[in-house]
């Protein structure tokens, strides 16, 4: 395409979990570096791989924009000698002066750079600004000092603009692009000259590189599953899996192994994670979910029959190893596991995950939690969880069960870790949602209250995971996560909140004074951003409502539906007629608040009006009784001298609008 860049930066392997956030880092990043330089261009795509970074630009412009800069000179009347200085700075004359304001302006437009003139800048820039998780040097023989970070050393670094080929020196990296690039490491690691995009992009495939990362995970996926299903298998969902081994080959090859039938007596999660973690093994199962005695793998190059024994063989090694773990496990009771609990430190500030048992303990309410919280963190000093992090809860789980607990307390002890981000699933049951909230609940308690906060980008503890997992445990748990057993009636968060800090108090850890404050306004700021995201509503019209709560302390849920209800109305044409209605009211009573709730009971039994909205009190979501108390405020607000010379008078008036400002408030935020 005319006009167009194509940039490749070919590298050592770039680590396979990294690919997907080098894609959206470096579109921006480019795209940003690009705008910074005044530079036009139509779109912009970045393809990331094993061994290279790709940036294709099309229709970028062979000149920047042109620019006009304003320039003030002397005052009129000025020496002329100053005049003329400031003249010959920017090679003008005295025709070209303005008069304005008493001083004299010059008019300085300047015309667009040459692209090409100003490549290397941009391409220096990129590679010093990406933003890499983990970044390296290495050391430039020509120049004979170290080079820029990047995630890999830089090899070579193909560019053509206009498809031509364009030779820069990029002193950083001690490299001068050029017109070629590589194939397959093992297939075909010939070099090769490129033309344009399209001839890169064939040369590439005709090479077994398969450059587009999307593409190439989606033909994974199925062609394990078509293996599978030759075989009667389906494949085990698992989508961070199948992003990681696209990143890790050029050109995908998909294997069947066996996995011997003696180590098809452990769990399906010790299987299937020890194949995943280790081997990067897909887990294959039967039609009705149970685990079949096979898997799959992926390659950069096709198998032999050595290859084939070799992925059994070290299968079996790590299997061997986990089903040792298991039969040691099963030999210790979770009770004799949660008194080594003791000697695990939760944090150096916050003591042992003992103390923080004992913790969640005053805030459980029935058997079920009480026993759940005695076992559910046993199973971190576990020889299993000990080689297997990813499996804890899991394996506690299991080995309650293995115990005789009821299927209540293990499946509760399961999932009380989750959810774990937003796209992590809920607990399904009671006790295990619970669970869940109290433990999240207290880990933010306490960070919060020693003063460990998330800084910027950086959230070591997962502080910000952790109240966005409260938010949707409240909000959208189908069990109400707040409510007691044994209670009719739920507590309400504060509750909680004040019952974890005594606990944290009783066990001589002491939290600043203002830590319940700092927690409810913690995930108070995270309510509106979660909503907005889930919902798709826009963030505007969640803030309106999180600003009508005047305490720090919330119901999540209550505002959830608030927003929900304020997102609807806001859609509905007459709604701006509500939005008239509630800024002249509140425009009018300003802070007025009435004396006494008997002033407001007496006023209530002569308004027309105060009839209306007691009645619409009862059905707060008729949008149309909304509507017409609504357009009735409008019209005694044009009609009615709302703040009359008579204080009795005006009281009257006011505590009517007063009503309504707070029933709209109350219902649907401040609109």
């Amino acid at each position: 395409m005319s006009n167009s860049l194509l940039l490749e930066i070919f590298t050592e392997d770039i680590p396979a979990r990294l690919h997907r956030k080098a894609i959206d880092d470096a579109t921006i990043l480019f795209s940003q570096t690009l705008v910074k330089y005044k530079a036009e261009f139509d779109s912009l795509k970045v393809f990331v791989s094993p061994r290279r970074l790709v940036v294709y630009v099309s229709r970028l412009l062979q000149e920047t924009q042109s620019s006009t800069e304003v320039k003030r000179g002397p005052r009129i009347g000025a020496d002329k000698q100053a005049l003329d200085g400031f003249l010959s700075s920017n090679n003008k004359t005295a025709n070209d002066l303005e008069e304005r304001g008493g001083y004299y302006y010059l008019t300085i437009k300047k015309s667009g750079t040459k692209i090409i003139s100003i490549l290397g800048n941009i391409i220096d820039e990129f590679i010093a600004n990406m933003p890499w998780q983990k970044s390296m040097r290495w050391f430039l023989e020509k120049e004979k000092q170290l080079s820029a970070f990047w995630i890999r050393p830089i090899r070579s670094v193909l560019c053509l603009y206009n498809n031509e080929p364009c030779n820069i020196y990029i002193k950083s990296i001690g490299i001068t692009t050029g017109n070629y690039s590589y194939g397959h490491r093992f297939l075909s690691n010939k070099q090769f000259v490129v033309k344009d995009f399209d001839d890169y992009q064939k040369q590439l495939s005709d090479n077994n590189v398969m450059l587009d990362f999307e593409k190439k995970r989606t033909y994974i996926e199925s062609e394990i599953s078509q293996q599978a299903a030759s075989m009667g298998l389906i494949v085990k969902n698992d989508d961070d899996l199948l992003d990681e081994v696209a990143g890790l080959v050029e050109y995908p090859f998909v294997h069947i192994g066996h996995i011997e039938e003696k180590f098809m007596s452990l769990p399906m999660e010790v299987l299937s994670t020890s194949m995943r973690v280790h081997q990067k093994y897909f887990t294959l199962t039967y039609p009705d979910s149970h685990i079949a005695p096979f898997f799959a793998t992926v390659t950069n190059i096709s198998s032999t029959d050595t290859m084939h024994k070799g992925f059994e063989r070290v299968l079996r090694a790590r299997l061997s190893d986990a089903m040792f773990f298991f039969q040691e496990d099963t030999d210790v009771t979770l009770e004799a596991y949660s008194n080594r609990l003791s000697n695990v430190i939760f944090h150096e500030k916050l003591g042992s995950v003992a103390q923080k048992i004992d913790r969640l303990m005053s805030v459980a309410n029935s058997i079920e939690e009480h026993r759940t919280i005695a076992l559910c963190k046993a199973d971190l000093v576990s020889q299993m969880v000990g080689e297997f992090p990813e499996l804890q809860g899991t394996m506690g789980g299991i080995y309650a069960s293995a115990q005789g607990e009821s299927s209540v307390i293990c499946e509760a002890i399961k999932e009380h870790y989750k959810p774990q981000g937003a796209s992590d699933k809920l607990p399904n049951t009671f006790v295990g949602s619970r669970v869940s909230f109290f433990d999240k609940l207290d880990t933010l308690v306490g960070f919060l209250g020693v003063g460990i906060k998330p800084t910027g980008s950086k959230d070591p503890f997962a502080l910000r995971r952790a109240a966005l997992s409260i938010i949707r445990l409240i909000c959208d748990s189908p069990h109400d996560v707040l409510k007691a057993t044994k209670l009719s009636e739920p507590y309400d968060l504060s509750w909680y909140i004040d019952t974890l800090i005594s606990a944290y108090a009783e066990q001589g850890i002491a939290l600043a004074q203002n830590t319940k404050d700092d927690v409810n306004k913690f995930l108070k700021d995270r309510l509106p951003i979660y909503i907005s995201e889930k919902l798709k509503i826009d963030n505007e019209i969640c803030w309106q409502v999180i600003e009508s709560c005047e305490n720090t302390e919330c119901d999540f849920r209550k505002i959830r539906n608030r927003i929900v209800k304020l997102n609807e109305f806001s859609k509905l044409t007459e709604f701006s007629f509500v939005k008239n209605a509630y800024k002249r009211a509140k425009g009018i009573i300003g802070n007025y608040f009435p004396q006494s709730m008997s002033e407001i009971a007496v006023q209530n039994r002569l308004s027309e009006l105060q009839t209306q909205l007691d009645n619409l009190k009862l059905n707060p979501d008729d949008f149309e009784s909304t509507l017409l108390v609504s357009k009735t405020v409008l019209e005694i607000c044009e009609t009615v001298l709302i703040n009359d010379p008579d204080v009795n008078i005006k009281n009257y008036n006011f505590a009517i609008l007063y009503n309504y400002v707070k029933f709209i408030e109350d219902n649907l935020g401040k609109i």
